[in-house]
């Protein structure tokens, strides 16, 4: 059964402290109904061994997952979670990686009880039993009326027995009581509920007692939480039918989408930006228990959503009844009815006979592709030809004859999302000064060889999201001065383009940019002063210099800045009464620091989050002194060098939740003032000092209040 709890309580064994101290590593992976063996092993290797960057890598063949994968599960003590598996034989495709005989564990959901008994038959196999009527209406409670009555609500006895009566068709499912409560919550008068009650009671035959779950009840009551959203937010839901099953939806993406889709907003979001207005509607859906987020803690915003299962059937079931989008997947069942009358089409998987031309409406909307192309298809001129009235078009990972992107994408002159992310392009068309309504430019193609592309950015004023390519030829060069709308600027390089194009973007929230072509980080500053809005900015430049006075002593005085990364050559840095404020987050690479970065850093009372990355010090010594970072809650060191000694205080970072240390040869023992830190939940460190740590080693007294340690 769906929604019961089975994820939610695995979830909750698989974030216990105990089971994350017992061992050395830990994987959660969800196994959708079409997923590939490649992906899973991939997973379960990426998360096991976050610190490989060679296991991001996306091209390693089967054979060299599972050797790879297998080696790491003889030697380690590992958790797997598999979430929602659906058939027996979904086990037999993911058991060939998994040793006779180790250490690793596997944990399982899965909706048949089967599944786990052919997994292993002598395995402890748990079945979450549905919520009693008294749990029921504890937990509606909770969610459909807020803690106090206030002028717009008032709860009364009646509305208590209609609530009551309504849970019964919940039969217990903690998702639909969820549901429920989301949806009442949203409804403030007496006769708000009757209405829905007598609607939900209209579509239930026969009686209900509460412990007979009647599924059809179940899903009217997941239906009707679709049909009491307003307009502009059930477009926003059908959207997410678009995204693949278990597909961890990107919200500074899909914001992007909707906007491009033109979907009508309150009055009361004029003046928001793009992503506020999706974060407002992220947070009604969640609020409604329609949509799973969280919001992240270092930006406040929700980075990424999904889909319960039985909400993305909901989902799937409203888009198809009103013909909102089309499924192109090789791996599902062809349907005889004729795709032509939608006006959206996501691509989830192709085959090499795939052929658009018959699938294509001509009043096509938006074409998004989701998953890697198979090789031999590419989009053709004809295909634009024919959809001049897209407004959102995601080519992500496709390739193209020759490296060519056809100059007809330059007659999508309605175009208001482009992506050619890490897709196979070398050259771009004059023709795309034509697409003026974009909002959306993914520029971030495979960085395989450089990129030609004429000066036509200049033209699309309208652009409040861009991202540059990361190799472009050394001929180019573009002028973005009028681009004053945006929002969000990526891989901006002083080679290419005049660093003082930066002064008139003064709504930039975040920048990332790479010093080139003679330009210095005085000079950047300066072009940077006026960008008061600025939230998020990342530096890079990795030619090594030797830096003049005015480089070491930069300036960063963009009031709102909160998240700065720096990796470049830097061997002091400025005082901390030149770092914003406002900044709560902090990385640092290649810096090369001379002198120890702590004094500095522990002063910058609002940081919360610090990184300190390969060769971003090149000293033995550091100091954390008493009182020096107040607010901070995670700190990683990684690849440190020469880095031998630290030091900290008591009284230092009295928040620290979080500590990671990595890949640094020369230290061999942690600070004694550890044990003063008292808040510290998690530990990542190099399994050398091992023998040490571990309980009855010489200096297990500096982590035994630590609940949760791990060694990498």
């Amino acid at each position: 059964m769906g929604g019961i709890g089975k994820t939610t309580l695995a979830r909750q064994v698989f974030n216990h402290e105990m089971v994350k101290n017992h061992f050395d590593g830990v994987a959660w992976v969800c196994i959708s109904q079409q997923f590939t063996r490649k992906y899973v092993w991939h997973t379960i290797l990426q998360k096991l061994s976050p610190q490989h960057d060679e296991y991001r890598n996306a091209n390693m063949t089967e054979e060299e997952l599972q050797d790879k994968l297998f080696r790491q599960l003889e030697i380690g003590n590992s958790l797997i979670v598999l979430d929602d598996i659906w058939k027996e034989e979904d086990w037999d495709i993911i058991k060939p990686v998994f040793p006779s005989k180790t250490g690793w564990k596997v944990l399982l959901t899965s909706r048949n009880e089967k599944v786990a008994l052919h997994a292993d038959p002598t395995c402890a196999t748990f079945k979450p039993k549905c919520l009693t009527i008294e749990n029921s209406w504890i937990l509606f409670r909770r969610i459909a009326f807020p803690i106090k009555d206030t002028s717009k609500f008032k709860v009364n006895a009646e509305m208590e027995e209609m609530g009551k009566q309504m849970i019964k068709h919940c039969g217990g499912l903690p998702l639909a009581v969820k549901v429920l409560g989301g949806l009442l919550a949203a409804q403030c008068t007496f006769h708000e509920w009757k209405r829905i009650n007598e609607n939900i009671r209209s579509h239930i035959v026969g009686g209900t007692t509460f412990n007979d779950i009647n599924i059809s009840s179940v899903y009217h009551v997941l239906n009707l939480s679709f049909e009491e959203l307003p307009v502009y937010l059930k477009h926003c839901f059908l959207y997410l039918a678009h995204f693949p099953e278990d597909f961890p939806i990107n919200v500074g993406v899909l914001s992007y989408y909707w906007a491009g889709e033109g979907i009508q907003r309150p009055r009361y979001y004029d003046g928001a930006t793009i992503r506020e207005v999706a974060d407002e509607y992220i947070k009604e859906l969640v609020k409604r228990n329609m949509v799973i987020s969280g919001r992240d803690a270092r930006t406040s915003r929700f980075e990424t959503c999904h889909l319960h299962d039985m909400m993305r059937e909901v989902c799937l079931l409203k888009a198809e009844e009103e013909n909102f989008v089309h499924i192109v997947d090789k791996r599902l069942p062809t349907k005889s009815q004729s795709p032509c009358k939608s006006r959206r089409i996501a691509v989830h998987q192709l085959d090499e006979t795939y052929h658009p031309k018959g699938e294509m409406n001509p009043k096509l909307r938006s074409l998004l592709f989701f998953s890697l192309v198979v090789e031999g298809w590419m989009p053709s001129d004809l295909l634009f030809t024919r959809l001049q009235l897209l407004r959102a078009l995601d080519l992500s990972r496709t390739q193209f004859e020759g490296g060519n992107l056809p100059s007809s994408i330059g007659k999508l002159i309605h175009l208001r999302y482009l992506s050619l992310y890490q897709a196979l392009v070398t050259h771009l068309p004059s023709s795309m000064r034509n697409l003026k309504q974009l909002l959306y430019l993914n520029l971030c193609v495979d960085a395989r060889s450089p990129i030609y592309m004429p000066n036509f950015l200049k033209e699309m004023r309208e652009l409040t999201y861009l991202s540059f390519p990361f190799l472009i030829h050394d001929k180019v060069k573009m002028e973005l001065g009028n681009l004053v709308n945006l929002e969000t600027l990526e891989n901006f390089s002083t080679e290419h383009v005049r660093v003082r194009d930066l002064q008139n973007m003064t709504r930039l929230r975040a920048l990332s940019i790479c010093i080139r072509g003679g330009c210095t980080v005085k000079t950047l500053s300066s072009s940077l002063r006026d960008l008061r809005h600025l939230e998020n900015l990342t530096i890079y430049d990795f030619h090594v210099h030797a830096p003049t006075k005015d480089e070491e002593g930069f300036v960063l005085d963009s009031v709102h800045l909160q998240h700065l990364n720096l990796t470049l050559y830097m061997p002091r840095l400025p005082d901390e009464q030149y770092f914003p404020s406002h900044l709560t987050t902090i990385s640092l690479c290649e810096c090369r620091l001379v002198e120890d970065p702590m004094p500095i850093l522990e002063k910058l009372l609002n940081l919360y989050d610090v990184s300190l990355f390969s060769q971003s010090f090149c000293g033995r010594r550091m100091v954390c002194s008493g009182g020096g970072f107040p607010r901070l809650q995670n700190l990683m060191i990684c690849g440190i060098e020469e880095w031998e000694e630290w030091i900290v205080e008591e009284g230092s970072m009295p928040l620290l939740h979080f500590l990671f240390i990595s890949c640094c040869p020369k230290f061999k023992e942690l600070p004694d003032g550890l044990r003063f830190i008292t808040s510290l939940q998690e530990l990542n460190i190099d399994t050398s000092l091992k023998e040490k740590l571990s309980r009855g080693g010489e200096e297990y007294y500096k982590v035994q209040h630590i609940p949760l340690v791990r060694f990498q």
